[in-house]
């Protein structure tokens, strides 16, 4: 399920219910639609009550390593045993967040009917979201799109350039040959001089063998600053400077036999809206596979994924009264609300545990009304539509 700003859109933020002493009586009757509906002539306004979403965040490590050019002679030139032989990809989930919101339960709409006393007296004040509509619907159709990053928080290029630096331009070489031709004729000897140019391109092994050679060099120069082989006396600002430059460009030398690994982090976002079975639910988000990283779910060869919502049943004392209560009655009600139930959200990557959390979940829970006419303000939860303050004053 996607939503369209479910961040920007939390429905019934605050429902303020306000009635002025004396002249309560008479005057708010609601009505839930489903069960009946209201006369057209009638005047009043539109609720509905929240119902919850879990959000799912899966940050997920890429790892690609990528062989170097002369990782072949890296142990013949260096005598290196540990260096990247092959180009790989790896994924890996690094980080995994929960979060309840709150949407519009388009099976929780209510009317509040408003009698010509209410009316005239001006006496009831509702405070409704934030788009001044209570009653809005949300359009749940498209999900947050996601940002591929590096490991330090840069957007990752998307570009396919070679990760190594090129540190051999140009890479033909010329050859200069100088030719000697003697000629003799009768008794005398001439020598004739000329040169001839050739250009040819030098293998992998002769820029690597070039390479090797530039570390050692590269080690023989930080030895000599370090021992003061040259005799001049530099600051510590400058020895610091030319010694970090130095292993700079060492390390770029290693790279081209070591071979470099690239990590970028991927965010996937996905949403769940969970039922009202108080056995719970077991749904499959997507799949992941350490090759290939997040997938369709049902990927062959690829773990699956799921979220498992389990009702702690925590209400189930009160679950027959309200049952009974909501049985026909005549004679009016005041505001439905929701009484909600505690659950464990679990997400599991086939059978490990990536994240836990309990919170309170509206459909799991009861919907009920408060009595007609006795309590002059009522507050509700903006995530569960719950009560979260009542008087009646």
């Amino acid at each position: 399920m996607k939503i369209k700003g479910v961040s920007s859109i939390l429905f019934i933020l605050v429902i303020f219910l306000v009635l002025l002493p004396g002249a309560i009586s008479g005057q708010v009757n609601v009505v839930p639609f489903g069960k009946g509906m209201p006369a057209a002539e009638k005047n009043g306004i539109f609720y509905a009550l929240p119902r919850n979403v879990i959000k799912v965040q899966l940050s997920v490590s890429k790892t690609e390593a990528f062989k170097g050019p002369y990782a072949d002679f890296a142990a013949k030139y260096l005598g290196l045993s540990s260096f990247i032989a092959k180009n790989s990809v790896e994924y890996s989930i690094v980080d995994v967040n929960i979060e309840v919101l709150a949407e519009t339960d388009p099976e929780q709409y209510y009317f509040v009917e408003l009698d010509e006393k209410a009316k005239s007296g001006r006496s009831l004040i509702f405070a409704m979201n934030e788009q001044g509509f209570i009653s809005g619907y949300s359009d749940a159709s498209k999900m947050p799109g996601r940002k591929q990053l590096t490991a330090d928080g840069k957007p990752l290029s998307s570009g396919t350039g070679s990760p190594f630096i090129d540190l051999f331009q140009p890479r033909v070489l010329e050859k200069v040959d100088t030719i000697i031709r003697r000629i003799s004729v009768d008794t005398s000897t001439f020598e004739d001089v000329f040169i001839k140019r050739s250009v040819s391109e030098r293998s992998a092994e002769q820029l690597a063998k070039e390479a090797a050679e530039l570390i050692r060099k590269i080690d023989d120069n930080k030895f000599n600053l370090i021992t003061g082989y040259q005799e001049v006396n530099y600051s510590k600002d400058a020895m610091e400077f030319m010694i970090s430059q130095l292993e700079k460009t060492k390390q770029e030398y290693l790279a081209l036999f070591r071979g470099v690994s690239r990590t970028s982090i991927a965010k996937h976002v996905f949403y769940v809206t969970p039922g009202n079975d108080q056995e719970g639910m077991l749904e499959t988000v997507c799949g992941f596979s350490g090759s290939e990283g997040i997938t369709a779910r049902n990927t062959p060869g690829a773990e699956s994924v799921s979220l498992l919502i389990e009702s702690m049943n925590q209400i189930s004392s009160i679950r027959e009264f309200i049952t009974q209560r909501e049985a026909p009655l005549k004679g009016k009600r005041g505001l439905y609300y929701r009484i909600p139930e505690k659950a464990r959200i679990s997400l599991k990557s086939g059978n490990r545990i990536l994240e836990q959390k309990e919170a309170m979940i509206s459909q799991l829970g009861m919907v009920t009304f408060l009595p007609a006419g006795i309590f002059s303000y009522v507050k509700l939860n903006s995530l569960s539509g719950g009560i979260e303050f009542i008087s009646s004053e």
